[in-house]
């Protein structure tokens, strides 16, 4: 099985994946690109802003990444949608304790993320993020059967602020998505091909590519690509499952780059994501240690 060669955000493909023994690599290899960083960060909630639901080390799991202004104890809580009253979560709604730390200087703030756990097969969840007196807004996602066929969409360089208006950029994105979901609506994973944004650490820009809602209700695995490898912008954004930062997956320097390789499983078919920026002999060979060990 192998996700489809066309990486175009206006050609964003399902692909019916047969449960069992199954492995998916993803990594882009390109030259480094620069720019520079435009701190700008909108809020969804007082202090809080891009929230994005992220894949699990399995189907049972979900992890949420999002950055605050504020460097406070934080959580996620979930409950089932059914449980909701007039869009209040009951007193028994799942808590989920935060982690993270501050971000780089042009990013400003903090990140944080929490990991759900102990999801059930086809179950609407809903899902904030912050703390008492200051919760994100609600979002929801569905899960599906944990055994089977399933379909995603494989997307790739969205690259917002390539033209040189990360709004326009970002407008066509969410216009990509709303049309790739709205035709593919049980697509159960957005798996990325990598470059996200234009420039590394410009917050403007993953402000429009974190802006449209299905981030919030598909759950995405990000992929490096070289335009998001050069500041640690991407690691703020999404936190991954089973990740080795060792240095050896990153491209020059992991104290101001992003990298790592990390995998995870979905209905037995394991993916291993792997950040191909880093090259070289050596680095190879450790890509292809950590592929045989996973």
């Amino acid at each position: 099985m192998r996700p489809s060669s066309k990486t175009q955000t206006d050609g964003s493909v399902g692909r019916r994946v047969a449960g069992g023994a199954a492995t998916v690599v993803l990594g882009l290899t390109m030259a480094l690109a620069g720019g520079t960083a435009v701190p700008a960060v909108a809020a969804d909630s007082a202090g809080l802003s891009g929230v994005v639901l992220g894949v699990g080390a399995d189907e049972t799991q979900r992890i949420v990444s999002w950055y605050s202004t504020e460097d406070t104890a934080q959580q996620l809580q979930v409950a089932p949608t059914a449980a909701l009253v007039a869009g209040e979560f009951p007193a028994g709604a799942a808590t989920f304790a935060a982690t993270g730390g501050a971000n780089i200087t042009s990013s400003g703030g903090y990140n944080r993320h929490a990991t759900v756990t102990g999801l059930k097969e086809n179950t609407a969840y809903s899902y904030r993020v912050g703390s008492e007196g200051n919760w994100s807004p609600v979002h929801t996602f569905k899960t599906r059967d944990f055994e089977g066929d399933y379909d995603f969409l494989f997307l790739g360089d969205p690259q917002i602020g390539s033209s040189g208006n990360a709004q326009k950029d970002g407008a066509g994105w969410a216009d990509t998505l709303k049309v790739a979901t709205e035709a593919n609506p049980d697509a159960e994973l957005l798996v990325s091909g990598g470059d996200h944004v234009e420039s590394a650490n410009n917050e403007e820009q993953w402000t429009s590519f974190l802006a449209p809602e299905q981030l919030r209700q598909v759950p995405l695995a990000a992929t490096i690509g070289n335009h998001d490898v050069g500041g640690k912008a991407y690691e703020q954004h999404h936190f991954t499952p089973n990740t080795d930062k060792s240095d050896a997956y990153y491209d020059k320097d992991a104290a101001t780059r992003s990298g790592g390789d990390y995998w995870f499983i979905h209905k037995d078919v394991l993916f291993i994501d792997i950040n191909s920026n880093a090259q070289s002999d050596t680095k190879d060979a450790q890509h292809v240690g950590y592929i045989t060990d996973v």
